[in-house]
């Protein structure tokens, strides 16, 4: 994993891209009238053949669970993925968001003109800040000129678009179809199955993401010094923290953010038995929140609160510099935390890791994707070469197109350095990032667990997903479509959110989280759990 962004655990957790990742309680799995797009009763197309790539031998392997191979160091032999012509010349057009500034036109972007040179083509790309992403996506969508690559991601009325504007894949991509193109290949199913298909048809290649699941960063050096135990109970999980408390401290803290004190009780839930945001009890869903185990969480929780181990300004500020100074020693912050620009800043001052679950919980896996990119209708000789063009960026970890991708320009935009492999230049980390570019948001390769010059702390984050994900439940819901939920999704997240809040901060008592599961289900949340587990059965019976 070469940067992980706390987007993508809510991802993983499910608020949609621009909110900033978790099950589908928090995401909304698609937007807008949903119309033929339901896969029950559909001829459905078969995944992408999964052909694992053979590149550079990682430290310690991946496995059929999702567990992401593990490089300490940087590959000293890259392997080449791409041996054939990618593009004619011709202009490709494509549109996608971006977290951070948006990247120096392509005149002055060293970067840009090397991956039009490998690739044959002409990139024009329409880079939109977050921010702005809801109202340009609508306004390109509704207008006639598409791009031909498009990030579907927050799309209005989603599924009716792509049926009626965008490409169907499946006859380029389903089975063994998509040997043609063999960094796709690479892809493993389980990521196409996050995407999902559209009215039984593959419409997307999808942006992966790690299974593992992430959750509450700890300061680990804080955690062994207060006497926290690896497998704590909820007991010695709440001392512990009470311990980290005082004195301007602070044992724990939320993330910032649109459902915050959600995201924070993910943990909490997770450890006392919920098994994610839906739960599937014999052939139906259910939410998570409507679980007793769900109080439990809560009523954990609030003591957490109560006992002043909770930052107070945590709703309202990001507490990511409170974490790397000290002062708090607990962020749910996902993999972006976990990250060579967090451990810089801490300078060697402690060590960070990810806490167990306490008691006997399981977490929660990720949602397994950032979303998917669609193209619109094109010729079959153009929907070929916009695959070639996915491909080649969706080349994996030890690749030479990897490292282009990624890096940059040897000599440019990085140089080979013996201690971390790859030493960005001042080029690279001011005028010209190569993340800035977001070429990773058109197609990307499943992510290594590799952290430049850190191999303790890769080590440390590989044994965690190792531990946990063998136990971890996944979101049945992710890949599957509701009309109900699409329809209905930001005012039942608004539930959930408010809710919790105030059940966790006071506010309300516990007991009031059966009044949030009856107005929940009131407004489209029962009609979703039975369109979920319809669509749910269709794709078992593939």
């Amino acid at each position: 994993m070469t940067i992980f962004h706390r987007r993508t655990l809510l991802k993983a957790v499910g608020v949609s891209a621009t909110a900033v990742a978790a099950p589908s309680l928090l995401s909304g799995c698609a937007t807008g009238d949903v119309g033929d797009a339901g896969n029950a009763g559909k001829d459905l197309a078969a995944w992408p053949t999964y052909v694992p790539f053979a590149g550079p031998t990682p430290d310690a392997p991946g496995d059929a669970t999702g567990l992401q191979p593990l490089y300490k160091s940087y590959p000293a032999q890259l392997a080449q993925s791409v041996h054939d012509k990618v593009g004619d010349g011709s202009d490709v057009t494509a549109v996608y968001l971006t977290y951070g500034t948006p990247p120096s036109p392509v005149e002055q972007n060293k970067l840009w003109q090397e991956l039009n040179k490998a690739l044959g083509v002409n990139l024009k790309l329409t880079i939109v800040p977050a921010a702005d992403w809801a109202a340009k996506i609508a306004t390109i969508t509704a207008g006639g000129d598409l791009p031909d690559i498009i990030m579907s991601n927050d799309i209005p009325r989603k599924n009716e678009f792509i049926l009626s504007q965008c490409a169907d894949l499946s006859e380029f991509l389903s089975g063994d179809a998509v040997k043609d193109y063999p960094n796709l290949a690479n892809i493993p199913t389980v990521t196409w199955q996050k995407m999902g298909r559209i009215g039984g048809r593959i419409y997307g290649v999808p942006v992966g993401r790690p299974l593992s699941p992430g959750g509450l960063l700890i300061n680990k050096t804080a955690f062994d010094a207060a006497g926290v135990p690896r497998q704590a109970s909820r007991e010695q999980f709440l001392n512990g923290l009470k311990a980290l408390s005082g004195n301007g401290k602070y044992g724990t803290s939320t993330s910032q953010g649109e459902l915050t004190a959600y995201g924070q009780a993910l943990y909490y839930a997770a450890s006392e038995g919920v098994k994610g945001a839906w739960v599937r009890q014999g052939d139906k869903f259910v939410p998570g929140i409507a679980t007793e185990q769900f109080k439990a969480a809560l009523e954990t929780y609030r003591k957490a609160v109560e006992q002043g181990s909770f930052h107070p300004d945590s709703l309202s500020k990001d507490t990511a510099a409170d974490f790397i100074n000290g002062t708090v020693a607990a962020k749910f912050w996902g993999f972006g935390g976990y990250s060579l620009d967090t451990i810089t800043k801490i300078g060697g001052r402690f060590e960070i890791d990810y806490a167990l679950p306490y008691g006997t919980g399981a977490n929660w896996q990720s949602g397994g994707i950032f979303g998917f990119t669609v193209f619109k209708k094109a010729s079959a000789d153009r929907i070929k070469l916009l695959l070639r063009v996915c491909d080649y960026l969706a080349a994996p970890f030890g690749t030479k197109e990897y490292e282009l991708s990624h890096y940059g320009v040897e000599g440019v935009h990085f140089t080979r350095d013996a201690a971390i492999g790859i030493k960005p230049t001042d080029l690279a980390t001011t005028t010209e990032v190569p993340s800035a570019l977001g070429v990773r948001y058109i197609a990307d390769a499943p992510w290594p667990i590799f952290i430049p010059g850190q191999p303790e702390a890769a080590q440390r984050l590989y044994d965690f997903t190792k531990a946990t994900l063998p136990t971890s439940t996944p979101d049945p819901s992710v890949g599957l479509i509701s009309a109900s939920w699409s329809k209905n999704a930001g005012n039942l997240n608004k539930i959930i959110g408010d809710g919790i809040t105030a059940i966790g901060w006071g506010r309300r008592p516990v007991s009031d989280l059966d009044v949030i599961v009856k107005d929940f289900n009131g407004i489209g949340g029962a009609a979703a759990a039975e369109e979920f587990a319809k669509e749910y059965s269709a794709a078992q019976g593939e």
